[in-house]
């Protein structure tokens, strides 16, 4: 609790710190309050950070002090961070403050109130240090110990590659336990032996503690159900290389003779050794309780509208949230669901053991019976927009609810005026009923809940994915909540967006318009100052056909998109990180303003005109996107579909060795840049209806860094894909192949020597030769091939014995349905870790 205090109060300081230094735009006496505030929170902040040392040790006179404490920072940061941003006068001098005059006449009530708000505030942490003192709040001795989130001298991408080696090896260990095969009187034996090996997995120093490591670990290997714990517990002590003696002896005692489940004890170590960061990023997944699953993106920028991850040295919030995520996915504390092609884990859940565990966590550090008020309210939202709207009756031409039939006329009539879809007023109030409140349309309720938060609450995310019923006045009152910073209206039915309403959120930094129906043109007139996200672009899928299997994979990847238009005024959002996806204009002039986004990370443009205008226009943005890392043309060519959209000519500025551009998706006729090749962080090439040439794969196959390649319908026009040359794609782990094209693949030796998946989706295959699918003996690290499509019997037998014969045995199946299953068996060759984590190989026997 003590790590979450302080982490709020963190905060406040940062907040404080930044208002007095801009103590022109304070009115004096808010200004002396401010500061008085600072410095007591300040003398608290370092009590707080003391107690982060002896976190679990605390009596209840403490925890409920840090809670007051953890209250009055979260209600002073919305007072100070409310008036500096709406009611501070301007910085600029006697012409900035006349021209702001009438608005700071206008408001001069809401600052008054607002700066009796802040004195009172002043009185509250007075009275919470008084308190303090008064009751004697005493801090227990601090143990002397050293925390590391890794091991010493290691840098980002060393570390990434210890904890994958060290989940590999992991893995193994357990598989050679839980493979079968074992005499009932040889379990103890082979138990013994892989909490030895995974021991040994450890960073040095930790092995020390192999006994004591090994009793805790000897409750849970032989249980499948408690397997999870014990991973999670491995994992804990590899990112915490530290763990002194003392500790661990405590956790056994703890499970021998304490009063929690030894499950629940393990837990409570594995969580004790996360970051202050870590625990809010966690604690925050309770608001997707209702979701059946988590997606990635979208949470990582939760938390940071939230603010519970921040920038950090040359980091972005974004990728310090990216970083969090991953390492509870290390940790064991959510478990991924949808893995890409490239293995980026896309959504997660979180188990419900850990769930239930989570849950008491937060409601335990909150000194509540359910949980903390934010999260709570969180949860509410998503429970009414995702309850089903009551039934719609038909009455003279009419479709109206049955909570309109109630409310009008007392229930006894229709009256003459109905209720439009486009009304600006508010619905019409019903009577207090039972069979009103249970037939209220949930986004009714929605704006009701949203009226009824506190004065200052400060809501930051409103997430509306897949909510139907979604009105213009409904639209209306949210974007009244002028605090939000993030807002999904994904897979919703909304049919506009007025600018009058949307521009009212001034703070917006994620607008989420995936999936939608709205105008390309309603997004052409909005300038929103802070947004940082802008995701639109409805995918619209072909007619199913042909084999079931492999429908639904062939038609995602053969997918149309209906997008929006780019904001006229895009040049000024300078914020922005992610434009994903918008359409070009014939003459392109959007792109001349995305060319001034330096902090643009994501680009995705629909071009329905091909035209040398704006190529150039294209290649400019390219050329100037420092930091760039996604890239994604999409080309529909409405004119007469012959044009070529050319990108491969280089500016005399432009340095392709500089770009940190990391993914790459084409669709359409669109030239494929020579200039690739100098790429050096290029990862993902994903391409769909790009033509290409024989001559063409090699220039792929020169991409030193590039790990995963799709290519989809009618990317290739060969009807044998014959590129895989020796020495060529020397970094390819992933080789993903959909189309009616190609119709055999074939590997030569050392060709794609890294390659460790082939996807391959197909109508038909080539039925003359005997081996559709040659030269695999020759990738060593092959692990798995999956096909969906038509296969003859003489093939597949072919096929099988081939990956039967495969020295790494990988496993084959075919439209989801495993027919060889790997049957490995793993031994480690020498120590995983030596001195600080440098990583050696894990072989096969």
């Amino acid at each position: 609790m003590a790590a979450q205090t302080h982490g709020a109060v963190d905060s406040l300081l940062g907040l404080l710190s930044s208002a007095i230094k801009d103590e022109a735009r304070l009115l004096g006496g808010v200004h002396g309050d401010v500061q008085f505030i600072k410095d007591e929170m300040d003398s608290m902040n370092g009590f707080l950070l003391h107690l982060t040392k002896t976190e679990g040790e605390h009596d209840d006179q403490l925890r409920a002090w840090m809670k007051q404490v953890r209250d009055i920072a979260y209600i002073a940061e919305d007072c100070i961070e409310l008036f500096v941003r709406d009611l501070a006068p301007p910085d600029g001098g006697a012409l900035a403050f006349l021209r702001h005059l009438p608005v700071y006449l206008w408001t001069a009530p809401a600052r008054h109130r607002l700066a009796t708000k802040i004195r009172e505030l002043k009185v509250r942490v007075r009275d919470v240090g008084e308190r303090r003192l008064r009751y004697g709040v005493s801090v227990p001795a601090a143990p002397e110990l050293k925390r590391v989130a890794k091991l010493p001298g290691m840098d980002e991408s060393a570390e990434e590659a210890r904890r994958e080696a060290f989940l590999q090896a992991l893995d193994k260990e357990v598989a050679m336990l839980h493979s079968g095969g074992l005499a009932s009187e040889q379990e103890e034996e082979g138990a013994a032996r892989t909490e030895s090996r995974a021991i040994a997995l450890l960073p040095a120093g930790l092995p020390s503690e192999a006994s004591t490591i090994c009793t805790i670990l000897n409750r849970y290997y032989r249980d499948d159900d408690k397997l999870s714990c014990s991973r999670m517990f491995l994992c804990a002590l590899c990112m915490y290389p530290y763990v002194t003696a003392q500790e661990l002896k405590s956790l056994h005692s703890k499970l021998e003779h304490g009063a929690q489940e030894p499950k629940e004890q393990v837990m409570t170590f594995c969580y004790s050794r996360l970051s202050t960061q870590q625990k809010s990023c966690l604690q925050y997944l309770m608001a997707f309780l209702q979701e059946k699953s988590i997606s990635r993106t979208s949470m990582v920028r939760r938390w940071v509208a939230e603010g519970l991850v921040a920038r950090e040295h040359e980091m972005t919030p974004e990728e310090v949230g990216e970083r969090c995520f991953r390492e509870l996915v290390f940790r064991g504390f959510v478990r991924p669901v949808h893995v890409g092609d490239a293995g980026t884990v896309k959504s997660c859940v979180m188990d419900e053991t850990i769930m239930v565990f989570v849950t008491n966590i937060a409601k335990s550090e909150n000194f509540v019976s359910e949980l903390p008020a934010h999260l709570d309210r969180q949860l509410k939202i998503r429970k009414i927009v995702l309850r089903p709207r009551p039934k719609q009756t038909k009455v003279d031409g009419w479709r109206i609810s049955i909570h309109d039939l109630i409310c009008c006329d007392g229930g006894g009539g229709i009256t003459s005026r109905l209720p439009q879809e486009d009304e600006d007023d508010t619905v019409v109030a019903g009577d207090n009923t039972a069979a009103s409140d249970a037939n209220k349309d949930p986004m009714d309720e929605l704006v009701d809940f949203l009226r009824s938060l506190p004065e200052l609450y400060r809501l930051n995310v409103l997430d509306l994915g897949g909510c139907k019923g979604l009105k213009k006045r409904h639209l209306k009152n949210i974007c009244k909540v002028v605090s939000l910073k993030y807002l999904s209206l994904r897979n919703t039915d909304v049919s506009r967006l007025r600018p009058r309403h949307i521009q009212a959120l001034r703070l917006l930094e994620t607008l989420d318009l995936r999936g939608t129906d709205v105008p390309p043109s309603d997004m052409r007139r909005i300038f929103l100052p802070k947004l940082k996200h802008l995701l639109a672009g409805r995918y619209i899928m072909p007619a199913s056909g042909g084999d079931a299997g492999m429908a639904r994979r062939m038609k995602a990847a053969e997918a149309s998109l209906s997008t929006v238009d780019a904001p006229s005024r895009i040049g000024m959002m300078r914020n922005m990180e992610t434009l994903c996806h918008v359409n070009v204009s014939k003459h392109g002039n959007e792109l001349e303003g995305v060319a001034k986004l330096q902090q643009l990370r994501k680009l995705g443009v629909v071009v329905a005109h091909v035209n040398e205008t704006t190529a150039k226009l294209l290649r400019r943005v390219i050329s100037g996107g420092v930091a760039l890392r996604s890239l994604s043309i999409w080309v529909t060519a409405e004119d007469d579909g012959t044009g070529t959209l050319d990108i491969s000519k280089k500016e005399s500025s432009f340095f392709p060795s500089n770009m940190v551009l990391e993914n790459l998706n084409i669709v359409g006729k669109c030239s494929l840049p020579p200039w690739i090749v100098e790429v050096k962080k290029l990862t993902n090439v994903t391409l769909r209806e790009t033509g290409l040439k024989v001559d063409d794969l090699p220039s792929l196959g020169r991409l030193q860094g590039l790990r995963c390649l799709r290519l989809y319908r009618d990317s290739y026009t060969e009807h044998a894909l014959l590129g895989f040359t020796a020495e060529q794609f020397i970094a390819l782990r992933v080789l993903v192949i959909m189309g009616d094209r190609i119709s055999s693949i074939s590997f030569a030796p050392r060709a794609a020597p890294m390659l460790e998946k082939i996807v391959w989706a197909f109508r038909t295959m080539d039925k003359e030769k005997e081996e559709p699918l040659s030269g695999i003996a020759h990738l060593l690290r092959l692990k798995a091939i999956e096909l969906r499509g038509d296969l003859d019997p003489s093939q597949l037998s072919s096929l099988k014995q081939a990956v039967k014969e495969h020295p790494n045995r990988p496993t084959l199946s075919k439209d989801g349905s495993i027919i060889v299953e790997s049957n490995q068996i793993f031994t480690r060759r020498n120590e995983v870790f030596e001195g600080a984590g440098v990583v050696d190989a894990v072989t096969e026997k």
